[in-house]
Order: structure tokens, then C-alpha cells, then sequence
């Protein structure tokens, strides 16, 4: 059994950043890493505040001559019939990136082994603390020890859930997606959001050409719609924009639902343990918030573990407070988005909205 100053549990985004801090400092460093992706990954826009982190973290940066590419921008229906266009150009962090996400997250646990980490593809299947070392099971049958755990599993919050922490939801949101084709050439560098009354839409073409649609509902009307595809598709038909955009889309694939809403561990740290990415905070997709608070709270996350293995306890405190912080802006700015779109006040979507 190794004995490790820390196990980062789970190696997407914010577990590779928080890893790739710590191991460059110094610190024995494994990420345990389940590595059972879905056939696509929800979560495939970077934008540029994100990029600017990337660059700061001198971690692995979205380029022209790469698999992903540039988005030039917004395109939003939302109170009003109009669609109206939002250009990255006028941000101040510049364009951001539509992501091949399964290469992005593999370049960042990449990154995070070339400076010194350790990666285990397993799955943790038991947590104890008999002395001042963690113990995981691994579902290998090996053990790991460690003083410190960071739990970037998602929004399973796998590890701070077994160790009492709860799942805070303060709006429920399922997205049903499918991943399409179109047999048009041209290519969309746009996000495209539409409001309709039983929820959003939203639509991008991915780096490898194909289309990436969701509807977003409540989870009760998600559970009936996502057995019946044929519903899905005719809502979709039935868009002003997306299905203008997108006219001769086909959807080969089985409908995907997944948890949008945004909710938050009631405690972010612990004795021993860290939170972060969508662990600690989980964001609703229409606040664009998902990747950059993965990859910053990442990065203050190994910055806290570090300062706690040297002693220091101040700098866990205000992780804690920076991202109750960040959630009461997110939960503040959201409410004030959907409040926005005021054409169906009656549905019941809107009317239970934040």
C-alpha cells in the first residue's frame, strides 16, 4: 500500500487542475480515476475567462491547429420571438472554445502526470480513517493511503457524501439531449439558446461536426419525455430557431437525460478533505458558469490542500468563503436571467422558475 500526501478522487477537469498545483509543488500526488465516460460528454464550451486561467496555470490551451474550435459568439431567443447575437469579440478574455471534450480532459490529466502525479484508473469502493491517514478500497482490491483527499467526482460528490456532507438543489433541472447529424458543411460557431414554455433549448455543433441539442425541463416532465422520443423531436420541429438553423438535422441516438440543477454541498471541506469542481458546486448550464469554476476551484483547491499539509489552516477557511461567494452571485445573477423571460408567466416551467 502507498502512502500518498494526497488521492484526488475523480480526474476530470477540476481533479487534473488540482492535482497538476499540487504535484508541481512537490506532493506525492495519485488520481483515482473511474474512467467510464459516456458516449458524450455534456459541458463542451470553454469560454475565455476559462482560457485565461488555463494560461495562468501554463496548463494545455485551446489552438486553432487543435481538435477543438473557436466560438464566435451567442445567438438567444429569450423574451422575445427574435434572435438576438451576443460576439465574444467585444469580451474582454476574448473568443471561447468548443471542446473535444474527451481529448481536453485528457490533456489536463496528462499535463497533471508530466508534473508529478500519479494516475490510477479504478474505482473507490470504500473510505476509512483508522489513524491520520485516509484509507480507500479501490474496486481492484488495492488500498491507497493518504493524508489528504480532494473529492472531484461531479456531482455525485461521491467521497464528501460518505463522509456526511449533503446535496444542497436550489432549482431542478434535467437536460434530455441527443447528439445529431446534418449533412450541411457549414459550420455554426455560435451557442444557440431558445426559450420555449416548457423550458430551453440549446444547440452548438461540436468540433467533429455533429450537432449537440438538449431540452431543458422540469425533472418530472423530463422522466415522460425522455421515453418518448417522438415528443422530443416534435418539440424540437416545432422551435423557431434551432430547427432553422439545424434543418435537416437526424438523431441516430438514444435521448440522454442529465441532472442540470444547480445545487452545492452543505459543507465544503472537512477534516482531511476538499471539495471542488462540480462536487462542491454544481452550476445550471444556462449561467455558461460549469468549466471555469471546475478549473478555479481546482487550482484554489490544491492551493489549500498545500498550505493545510504545511500547517496552515487559514487559506481552507477561505476556499470555503470564495466559493460561497461565487455561488451567491451565480444563484443571484440566474434568478435575474430567467425572471427575464416574462412570455409565459402561467406555464408551469416559469412559473416555478429560481
Amino acid at each position: 500500500m502507498s502512502a500518498w500526501d494526497t488521492i484526488v478522487v475523480g480526474g476530470g477537469p477540476a481533479g487534473a487542475v488540482a492535482a497538476s498545483v499540487l504535484a508541481r509543488i512537490g506532493h506525492g500526488v495519485l488520481i483515482v480515476d473511474a474512467s467510464s465516460s459516456p458516449q458524450y460528454k455534456i459541458g463542451e464550451s470553454l469560454p475565455g475567462s476559462a482560457v485565461r486561467l488555463l494560461r495562468l496555470l501554463k496548463l494545455p490551451v485551446p489552438n486553432p491547429s487543435g481538435p477543438h474550435t473557436q466560438i464566435g459568439g451567442n445567438l438567444s431567443s429569450w423574451n422575445s420571438d427574435d434572435l438576438v447575437a451576443t460576439d465574444f469579440i467585444f469580451d474582454p478574455d476574448g473568443c471561447g472554445w468548443r471542446l473535444q471534450r474527451d481529448q481536453f480532459d485528457s490533456a489536463l490529466r496528462e499535463c497533471a502526470v508530466q508534473s508529478g502525479a500519479s494516475l490510477k484508473l479504478d474505482q473507490v469502493t470504500g473510505i476509512a480513517r483508522p489513524d491520520k491517514h485516509w484509507r480507500l478500497s479501490l474496486r481492484s482490491g488495492q488500498t491507497e493511503s493518504a493524508r489528504w483527499l480532494i473529492d472531484a467526482t461531479g456531482r455525485s460528490a461521491v467521497v464528501a457524501r460518505q463522509l456526511g456532507a449533503r446535496r444542497l438543489v436550489e432549482n431542478r433541472l434535467s437536460g434530455i439531449y441527443a447528439l445529431g447529424h446534418t449533412k450541411r458543411q457549414a459550420r455554426i460557431d455560435r451557442t444557440v439558446v431558445e426559450a420555449v414554455p416548457q423550458g430551453w433549448w440549446y444547440g452548438a455543433r461540436l468540433p467533429s461536426g455533429d450537432l449537440l441539442v438538449g431540452l431543458h425541463v422540469r425533472p418530472q416532465y423530463a422522466a415522460c419525455l425522455v421515453r418518448d422520443r417522438r415528443a422530443w423531436l416534435q418539440m424540437l420541429v416545432e422551435t423557431h430557431h434551432i430547427a432553422r438553423l439545424f434543418p435537416d438535422a437526424s438523431f441516430e441516438h438514444r435521448l440522454r437525460i442529465v441532472d442540470a440543477s444547480g445545487s452545492r454541498l452543505d459543507r465544503l471541506t472537512g477534516d482531511g478533505w476538499v471539495a471542488c469542481g462540480d462536487a462542491a458546486l454544481s452550476f445550471d448550464p444556462l449561467s455558461a458558469q460549469g468549466l471555469f469554476a471546475a478549473i478555479y476551484g481546482g487550482m484554489m483547491a490544491g492551493r489549500s490542500v498545500d498550505s493545510a499539509l504545511q500547517g496552515g489552516h487559514t487559506e481552507l477557511e477561505c476556499y470555503a468563503k470564495r466559493l460561497e461567494r461565487v455561488w451567491q452571485i451565480y444563484s443571484q445573477r440566474l434568478r435575474e436571467i430567467y425572471r427575464r423571460e416574462a412570455r409565459w408567466p402561467s406555464h408551469v416551467f416559469w412559473s416555478t422558475v429560481a
